[in-house]
């Protein structure tokens, strides 16, 4: 299953991803979690008495259980809180609040962000959270609401309010480069004891091989869809009907397969193509995709976006189709170790990830575009195959599941391995260089939140006013 609440169906093209973070974007990670997730929000001063309150950021109030729950929320998570004190938070939600209701007032931003669409994506987050809790009544419950549209309209009002600070951060630092030279000044400036540990580092290569259905079950799906098709072509059920009964996209199949899509939808290619040939009212004939067989039918077309429904059909994969897939793979393997190929040829020949294949099965992380990673970043089912391994070992053939349920069976070789030490400048320059850019980045944003300060009212509780900001918030009183 998909462990993050994300409301993506299952043809989205799930990718994992890691992005350096500094502290600061690592108190705003948990601040986001924790506002999405139930505890106290940025509003709660509407439930809570006046003497709660420790700062007012225009209309906006922070109250201490917000700051005590941001903790709690960060320890949770396994998020490094003992260095932190309640300052160092509280700064952290102004920065944050300051700059959305900038973005608020800043036509240009709220141009680029589509309420509308923020709205579609609320209500498919609040779908799949329905379905991960077990029914609506277990989500209310949790999150503290009265009813589905007071939960929807809190989703929806937070993801605005975060694709606004998003918006408005890119928008204020596109432009900022670093040089090497101010790298390496942002490494020496580091105190020695500050100075970051990194934990082991892998190099990755990667041959993938998949069990695949049966040319007679495949048959048997695609006549099951061209069936369902001409059924509701004929009159005699209604696609919506059909999908709830059929499909087996867990994410869509309690609204009848509904999705609202445009072309930056994060879909797999093979099902926008379809689904932006068509009419309104079409539907398609079954084609396939790496999830399976699908029908689409487009409901309505809305500027550029598009309201569609799909029905998703899986061949079975037999015991022997697994068994093949394997096996297929242990020979693979033993012809390596056996020097007759090299592991970079056989990747190329034989791995169904076609892009990892091009390059002879390295890995790349796909956030900062480099080769090496951090185990402790890993798919736990690889890393669990790396333990007690060294550079230039094989892991056994083994069985993972993506996020959407299906298998694959996996053959991993460090191609190079790191140990846990203190940052080096040289071997870890990548991973510096994103260290002093999101350093500079923060800086740009904090020179640029002190010059708006003076056109918004700012409140700090006495208890707070000798805290060390990096603003001087009390100026802007």
């Amino acid at each position: 299953m998909i462990k993050n609440p994300n409301p993506k169906s299952q043809i989205l093209n799930p990718k994992r991803i890691y992005k350096p973070q500094n502290m600061n974007r690592t108190i705003i990670n948990a601040l986001i979690f924790m506002i999405l997730f139930g505890l106290q929000s940025l509003h709660a001063q509407k439930r809570i008495k006046v003497d709660g309150i420790v700062a007012v950021v225009g209309s906006e109030a922070i109250l201490q259980s917000d700051i005590d729950n941001l903790r709690l929320q960060m320890k949770e998570q396994g998020l490094p809180v003992k260095d932190l004190d309640d300052c160092e938070l509280l700064e952290t939600m102004l920065q944050r609040q300051i700059l959305i209701s900038e973005a608020k007032a800043d036509t240009n931003i709220t141009k680029m962000v589509d309420r509308n669409a923020v709205r579609d994506q609320a209500e498919q987050q609040l779908k799949y959270i329905e379905m991960q809790a077990g029914g609506l009544d277990k989500v209310l419950e949790m999150y503290h609401k009265k009813n589905k549209q007071e939960l929807l309209d809190a989703i929806t009002d937070f993801n605005y309010d975060n694709e606004l600070y998003n918006a408005i951060q890119r928008q204020i630092t596109e432009k900022v480069d670093i040089t090497p030279d101010e790298v390496k000044h942002f490494f020496e400036s580091i105190p020695a004891d500050k100075v970051p540990e990194f934990s082991t580092q892998v190099e990755l290569q990667q041959i993938v091989i998949k069990p695949h259905a049966d040319s007679t079950e495949i048959k048997r799906v695609v006549n099951r869809l061209k069936e369902i098709r001409q059924n509701i072509l004929a009159g005699k059920t209604s696609f919506n009907a059909q999908a709830i009964l059929y499909s087996e996209d867990p994410a869509t199949r309690p609204t009848g397969g509904l999705m609202t899509i445009d072309k930056n939808t994060p879909l797999v290619q093979k099902f926008k193509d379809v689904a932006f040939s068509l009419d309104e009212g079409e539907i398609s004939e079954p084609f396939e995709t790496e999830f399976g067989w699908h029908i689409v039918k487009v409901d309505k077309i809305k500027g550029r976006q598009r309201e569609v429904r799909h029905i998703l059909m899986i061949p079975r994969v037999t015991s022997e189709n697994k068994r093949q897939a394997k096996e297929k793979l242990e020979k693979i393997r033993k012809r390596i170790a056996d020097g007759e190929i090299s592991f970079e040829e056989a990747a190329r020949n034989f791995s169904e990830d076609k892009e990892s294949a091009k390059r002879g099965g390295l890995l790349i992380d796909p956030a900062t575009g480099e080769s090496l990673m951090e185990t402790t970043k890993l798919d736990p089912a690889v890393y669990a195959q790396l333990v007690g391994r060294n550079e230039g070992d094989m892991t056994d053939v083994f069985e993972t599941r993506d996020p959407t349920g299906s298998i694959s069976y996996k053959l991993i070789k460090i191609k190079k391995k790191i140990p846990p030490h203190k940052a080096d400048f040289v071997k870890d320059y990548a991973k510096i260089y994103q260290m002093a850019l999101e350093d500079k980045k923060q800086k740009v944003i904090l020179q640029w939140i002190n010059d708006h300060l003076k056109n918004t009212y700012i409140y700090i509780a006495p208890e707070y006013r000798k805290c060390k900001f990096k603003i001087n918030w009390l100026s802007h009183e």
